[in-house]
């Protein structure tokens, strides 16, 4: 075990890593910067990694926040993060499947969730790799988009907000799957490495309603310049 301590650029947090597992990156930087979150609400963050996400958004807002992560090692990390950053009153730790959910958090509950999921399905033509923890948190081994809806719908209250990161090459096929479970999209940020490079990574918010109508996508975010320095647009959107 090979164990960082990393600062999340625009928030004042620090999460341990370690370089034998999964870790998070720009993706989940992006998407805890793209969630909107008023003090005091409920917050589940659903495949939470090293905890980026949740630990950002409850210190930030001072929020309620439950993690929920199916790996044992992973989860050890992200409490040693809680615990570091002394937000022990505000988040809570569920190492747990997923499909769990509603044996700790009760129906209809929860304002915000936010979730960076696996990318790939289980026909995907990536292949799996030698890490055991990289598979799970890339691959749809556990967890599928039938059940982030699912247990994203059971969970949220009544036009309550979904925030999700994913690729562009599944949005139409998780789209469809969304909204059986009433959570429709409602904007979209599709991301670049560079201006003329196609998206690699989209941010996605849903609500949970039965109204369909009323996407807004916003203007696309760069992430490099052709010299491999950070865009203007992306140290404002992240906030250094």
């Amino acid at each position: 075990m090979t164990k960082t301590l990393e600062h999340v650029p625009g928030f004042d947090v620090s999460i341990f890593q370690d370089t034998q597992l999964f870790r998070s990156s720009i993706d989940s930087v992006l998407l805890t910067h793209w969630v909107q979150i008023k003090p005091r609400q409920h917050l589940v963050d659903l495949c939470s990694g090293s905890g980026i996400i949740g630990l950002c958004l409850a210190q930030k807002f001072q929020t309620t926040t439950h993690l929920f992560e199916i790996q044992e090692a992973l989860a050890q990390l992200a409490q040693e993060s809680i615990n570091y950053n002394h937000l022990q009153p505000k988040v809570q730790l569920i190492n747990a499947n997923i499909n769990k959910a509603l044996d700790y958090l009760t129906h209809d509950s929860v304002d915000v969730i936010t979730c960076n999921p696996p990318y790939f399905s289980p026909t995907s033509h990536q292949k799996l790799g030698k890490s055991i923890s990289q598979n799970i948190a890339r691959h749809e081994l556990f967890f599928n988009q039938e059940l982030l809806a699912k247990t994203a719908s059971s969970l949220l209250k009544d036009n309550g907000s979904l925030y999700l990161v994913y690729r562009p090459d599944r949005l139409l096929e998780l789209s469809y799957v969304l909204q059986k479970f009433h959570l429709p999209i409602k904007e979209l940020l599709f991301v670049h490495p560079h201006s003329e490079d196609l998206a690699n990574l989209v941010l996605i918010k849903c609500r949970k309603t039965m109204r369909i109508n009323g996407l807004k996508a916003w203007p696309d975010l760069i992430i490099y310049n052709n010299d491999g320095t950070y865009t203007k647009q992306l140290r404002e959107f992240v906030h250094v």
